[in-house]
């Protein structure tokens, strides 16, 4: 089973804390659990496994989670990387003590005791790791348990937005996607941790070939906005307006040039669906992030080779029965 979707709503609330032990006992390492309101406490978690790793959303109140030393002996010494995503925690392990907000990342190391407490009702991000797939990436780390991924914040970003968009994803009879999926996650958490380096990765898969995926990925994301540029792009990444264009460098087009072959691009498959007919072709193109319609057209029609209308009319003529030639 790779996808499991627990919560406590479904329990009387006197057995809430107890179907939810029971469940987290059977899908994750050896944990202690306590909670200073048994009777209140609501709590619920999806897993999903992809590959090797294992990708949990857990949103929980008050809870103490410890894995002592007869846990360990269970022999799991994965390591679980820790996203917070709102809420407060604490982490404590060799003597160590963390306190940990929105948006701070941790490892936590099953294979030595140790703990994470939730203070309040908080949604947190897990990523369970075998301890071998990040030793080879960072082979001069001797100890994961504590360490921040604050190493680089465009790697820390992406790899949240990857763990979060794999909740959406059905890889049934896609193996090598689920693999190239796990390889990305777990380079993201090795340059996350600052410890990785161009050296560490295959060339296909250097630390600025994920830098430049976030890029594109915020392009794809808010291509729609007439205000996003470069600069806005850098200032969410955490990087200088000068790096984003070094990084897209290597694309043989410019970060302007991408940004509007996404609207472009957009435009041109909301003219080909007939839900988006009854729309005028200006308010579609107002719709992403074009202000002047003159500069549009000149531009759809030199992407495309056809204006507006013509792929709209093209569009209908076909879905009439019609063929691409006759259009």
């Amino acid at each position: 089973m790779d996808r499991v979707v627990f919560s406590t709503d479904v329990f009387p609330e006197r057995k809430r804390f107890t179907a939810y032990r029971d469940a987290l006992a059977r899908w994750s390492c050896g944990l202690e659990l306590s909670t200073p309101d048994p009777d209140g406490f609501r709590a619920g978690f999806e897993l999903r496994r992809v590959g090797s790793l294992e990708i949990v959303v857990h949103t929980a109140g008050a809870l103490g989670t410890a894995r002592t030393p007869r846990h360990v002996r269970d022999g799991d010494d994965a390591l679980l990387v820790m996203l917070l995503l709102n809420g407060c925690a604490h982490q404590a392990q060799f003597g160590d003590q963390y306190r940990l907000t929105a948006g701070h990342a941790v490892i936590c190391d099953s294979g030595y005791p140790g703990a994470l407490d939730l203070v309040t009702r908080s949604k947190i991000l897990i990523l369970k790791i075998p301890r071998g797939s990040l030793s080879a990436r960072v082979p001069h780390v001797s100890r994961f348990a504590g360490m921040r991924l604050d190493g680089d914040p465009v790697a820390r970003r992406l790899l949240s937005g990857h763990l979060s968009g794999a909740f959406d994803l059905d890889f049934t009879g896609s193996a090598p996607t689920a693999r190239l999926l796990q390889d990305h996650v777990v380079d993201l958490v090795a340059l996350a941790l600052g410890g990785g380096g161009e050296s560490a990765f295959p060339t296909q898969r250097g630390a600025q070939a994920i830098r430049r995926a976030a890029v594109l990925r915020e392009i794809e994301a808010s291509s729609t906005d007439p205000a996003f540029d470069a600069s806005v792009a850098a200032a969410r990444l955490g990087i200088t307006v000068r790096y984003v264009h070094h990084l897209l460098e290597i694309t043989g087009r410019s970060f302007s040039e991408h940004l509007l072959d996404r609207r472009l691009m957009k435009i041109e498959r909301m003219l080909r669906d007939p839900r988006q007919a009854p729309r005028r072709i200006a308010d579609i193109a107002f719709e992403n992030g074009f202000g002047d319609l003159s500069y549009f057209n000149r531009m759809f029609r030199r992407r495309f080779g056809m204006t507006p209308s013509d792929v709209r009319h093209a569009a209908i003529y076909r879905r009439l029965g019609g063929n691409e030639e006759g259009a």
